[in-house]
């Protein structure tokens, strides 16, 4: 997903379980942003893979910037062009990326997907999950952010971690008063979730997650 707003010339990008629909939602019911969930028409062709468990815009191989901002057809839908997507601010949020993980696998289970599979088998699998898990748990999130020249496109990327900190400096940066009611921050997911040796499967998971923990200076475990 992304949200836009055009007076304002600003572009919030959506990476899945960052605490995004929260944001996206305080962004289009306070601060004038239009959020957009879409698909393209030649969705199949451009991520290369046919999938079911596809909903809107869910692939392996592209992030949000790239999939929406070199579309034409939903460029068209959101009033974007080329010119916009280079000039307009862009800003988006990330988190912790074993935390992130996590949160991924409790939330693909509770809609059903992969119920049966323990967290470490999920994880040596990641490759034959469908689009939609993957998008959730393993697509990079510095993936969602790149452009074609994998140039970071955000004027800054803030952290779930501190979040409404750093989203009312984003805000603030694009002169807008802050209005919304402050989020509160659930417990993290890793306690909901039984019988997983946490550092175990931080060490297994750790090359599937290297790239957001060098991008986004999280430390390693």
């Amino acid at each position: 997903m992304c949200s836009i707003n055009h007076d304002l010339k600003a572009i919030y990008l959506h990476i899945p379980k960052t605490g995004g629909s929260y944001i996206s939602s305080i962004l289009s019911k306070h601060y004038g942003f239009k959020n957009y969930y879409l698909k393209r028409p030649d969705h199949n062709q451009f991520t290369k893979i046919v999938d079911s468990s596809i909903d809107k815009h869910e692939n392996k191989i592209m992030g949000t910037y790239l999939y929406y901002s070199s579309s034409h057809h939903l460029n068209k839908i959101m009033n974007m062009n080329s010119q916009k997507w280079k000039t307009y601010k862009i800003f988006s949020f990330v988190r912790e990326p074993y935390q992130k993980l996590l949160s991924g696998f409790h939330y693909a289970q509770q809609k059903g997907h992969y119920k049966n599979m323990d967290f470490k088998s999920f994880c040596l699998n990641y490759k034959k999950i469908n689009c939609w898990t993957y998008w959730h748990c393993f697509m990079p999130q510095i993936s969602h952010l790149i452009n074609e020249k994998n140039e970071n496109v955000c004027f800054m990327v803030g952290k779930q971690e501190n979040m409404e900190n750093d989203l009312k400096i984003i805000l603030e940066s694009l002169d807008l008063t802050i209005i919304h009611k402050p989020f509160i921050k659930n417990k993290s997911i890793k306690n909901n979730i039984n019988n997983i040796d946490h550092e175990y499967m931080k060490k297994i998971t750790k090359p599937l997650l290297v790239h957001d923990y060098h991008h986004f200076d999280y430390s390693i475990h």
